[in-house]
């Protein structure tokens, strides 16, 4: 009986110790009502995601494109300049061409190279004077700082002059940093312009080069030696003396000048020309140098000025299609 009530008793403690074991794991949450749901995830919202990508897909690439626009410093065509210079006239886009020493020197060309600078040539003598002597007209190609083709172009420009049977004279002013030199393979220390102004007994006319075979009634007058003293050269009266015979000699005299902003050359011998060409280069010329050239047009000290882009690109140059630092000094 001893040994039945001792198993009863454990019994018990076995159950109690069940009991609280299970006491212990019971949850103590349970599920008042289970929630209605569609099957579809609350997060993430693919719709906002969606709509968020297309939103950024739209405004980033028109952002960089603004902000790429207000950036950009440089001018790019027609539109950029007339609303810059007012009432100057912008006389011809010249095409950008690709390589650097491309000369209009085949007087029969149709290429748009070619035919850009016949369109420019003719747009010139509107912007001539008109008089009643048969005196050549005096032409200069300036710019505001270097590489922006004023030479280029001014050599282009006499050779379309001289291609419908014109008699041109092509000068080298530019004493500082001549150039013409290099497009028809010459020596740039040749005697031209700076040994004529220095020296009393040189005859021009016995400086004078032919570079363009295709061409007989063109001719060129050298920059000569870089001298030291530019600028006296300049205004000692033979250069005026030169222009004045000149112009019974020629029909058009072509001057390539200085950049106005470096150095005053250009400025001191502008009363002597008819016209004035004053270039710009697309995707190089800074917009806010527009307000120079401006200054200059309004005092007067350019005379008869016109603009001329040169390098514009395809899409702004109207069909055609065409191709330098603030530096400024000697180069070979």
């Amino acid at each position: 009986a001893r040994r039945q009530r001792q198993m009863c008793i454990r019994d018990r403690q076995k159950r109690e110790e069940a009991a609280i074991n299970l006491a212990i794991t019971e949850p103590s949450i349970k599920v008042v009502e289970y929630a209605i749901s569609n099957g579809a995830p609350i997060s993430p919202n693919s719709k906002n995601i969606y709509l968020i990508a297309l939103l950024l897909g739209l405004f980033i690439p028109f952002g960089a494109i603004y902000t790429k626009n207000i950036l950009d410093t440089k001018i790019k065509g027609k539109d950029d300049v007339a609303s810059r210079v007012g009432t100057i006239p912008i006389l011809a886009e010249l095409p950008r061409i690709k390589g650097e020493h491309l000369v209009f020197d085949n007087p029969i060309d149709r290429s748009a190279q070619s035919e850009a600078f016949r369109i420019l040539s003719a747009n010139v003598n509107y912007i001539l004077p008109t008089t009643t002597n048969s005196e050549g007209k005096i032409i200069y190609c300036t710019s505001t700082i270097k590489g922006e083709g004023k030479t280029y172009v001014g050599i282009n420009l006499s050779l379309a002059l001289s291609s419908i049977n014109k008699k041109v004279l092509l000068i080298g002013a530019d004493l500082r940093n001549p150039q013409i030199h290099s497009y028809i393979s010459e020596n740039k220390n040749l005697d031209g312009l700076s040994n004529y102004l220095h020296d009393e007994t040189i005859d021009w006319k016995s400086l004078v080069v032919k570079g363009f075979d295709k061409h007989p009634n063109h001719h060129i007058l050298l920059s000569g030696n870089i001298p030291p003293n530019p600028t006296q050269l300049l205004t000692n009266g033979r250069f005026e003396s030169l222009l004045r015979e000149a112009k019974t000699h020629y029909d058009y005299i072509v001057i390539d000048t200085a950049p106005t902003i470096l150095v005053t050359d250009t400025l001191l011998i502008s009363k002597y020309a008819d016209a004035t060409i004053y270039l710009l280069r697309a995707d190089y010329t800074e917009k806010n140098l527009l307000e120079f050239s401006k200054s200059l047009f309004d005092s007067g000290k350019l005379k008869n000025m016109a603009y001329v882009i040169n390098g514009v690109g395809t899409n702004k140059s109207y069909g055609y299609n065409y191709g330098y630092n603030y530096g400024y000094g000697n180069k070979s």
